[in-house]
């Protein structure tokens, strides 16, 4: 819910502006001043405005830090982190998915896709309270390290040169040390902005770690990094289809990400398609109707009164999910 108008408490002080979003603390913060708000003072948001509202905070936060090269920390956990946390809760997350696939602003959508991707795998995990939340800040400042380069790269509509790609990878250590010289920022943080870039394999950067070299919130972060990456359309090149990057990822699974961390992604997010109709290879429409944690892109379809469990007749597969 958001309120829409200024909130104060009995001496006339302001409590909650106007358009803010009310979170957990705002709500408590309301009940110890015993305020009371009707119907009419609030509105309920819809998923795109949640989006939108979210990303109209992280603006304000980096244009902060390109002026400053100070972290608005008080502003990412009081406006930012409530809003993800909120967004994970959501009903519709597919949909909230899709919003944040839209080019505008993708560096904004970029922030709320990977933090909220990368609580999603902690959940799935079962991470407790703190590490879900430290995660998911985390995956927040992943590319904080994007605020000191130069912004007609961030943005070039065409292929980087090599020498302009060398230029921005070095966000990651610009992102560790911002990350580092800030105060209230946990040591983990500043590790996921520098190795989200990092491969099992060693083929990543900055560094070329492999395996158990990488953090294991780098190594989430990197799988929620890579797939919204690949879903979203660019100014230089269009979305990859939602089930392909899936189908994609699945056929890498051992190769630059983490398996287990893949493949438990994958889970959640099929998961989360289970009842959507989807358009098979041989032309037929069905729904899927149940998820293999072994093979979670191959599930159980039902045609028409006729169970298809594609993860054994590898002669059909999903084309599309509708």
């Amino acid at each position: 819910m958001k309120v829409n108008k200024n909130i104060y408490n009995r001496l006339g002080v302001l409590v909650i502006p106007r358009s803010t979003l009310l979170t957990q603390k705002d709500i408590a913060l309301l009940i110890q001043q015993d305020i009371l708000i009707a119907d009419g003072d609030v509105e309920k948001l819809s998923t795109l405005n949640l989006v939108d509202s979210a990303i109209q905070e992280i603006k304000y936060a980096f244009a902060k830090i390109r002026d400053t090269e100070q972290i608005p920390l008080d502003h990412i956990y009081k406006k930012v982190i409530p809003i993800i946390v909120e967004m994970s809760h959501h009903q519709q997350l597919k949909e909230i998915l899709s919003h944040l696939e839209n080019h505008d602003e993708y560096t904004y959508r970029h922030s709320i896709g990977v933090a909220l991707i990368a609580r999603l795998i902690g959940k799935a995990k079962g991470f407790n309270t703190f590490d879900l939340l430290e995660l998911t800040i985390s995956g927040f400042l992943h590319d904080i390290g994007k605020t000191q380069v130069p912004s007609e790269l961030i943005n070039k509509p065409g292929k980087l040169t090599s020498e302009e790609f060398e230029l921005v990878k070095e966000h990651t250590v610009h992102g560790f040390q911002l990350l580092r010289n800030t105060s209230g920022i946990s040591y983990r943080h500043a590790i996921v902005a520098l190795q989200h870039h990092e491969r099992e394999d060693g083929s990543g950067y900055p560094f070329g770690l492999k395996g158990e070299e990488i953090d294991p919130f780098s190594k989430i972060v990197a799988v929620a990094d890579v797939f919204h990456a690949m879903i979203s359309k660019r100014n230089y090149k269009d979305p990859v289809p939602f089930y392909k990057v899936l189908q994609e990822m699945s056929h890498n699974a051992y190769g630059t990400l983490e398996p287990d961390i893949t493949l438990c992604f994958m889970s959640r997010i099929m998961e989360m398609l289970i009842g959507n109709t989807v358009i098979l290879s041989n032309g037929v429409k069905g729904k899927i109707i149940m998820i293999s944690p072994d093979d979670p892109v191959n599930p159980l379809i039902e045609v028409n009164g006729r169970y298809i469990d594609l993860s054994k007749d590898k002669s059909i597969g999903i084309e599309r999910i509708l």
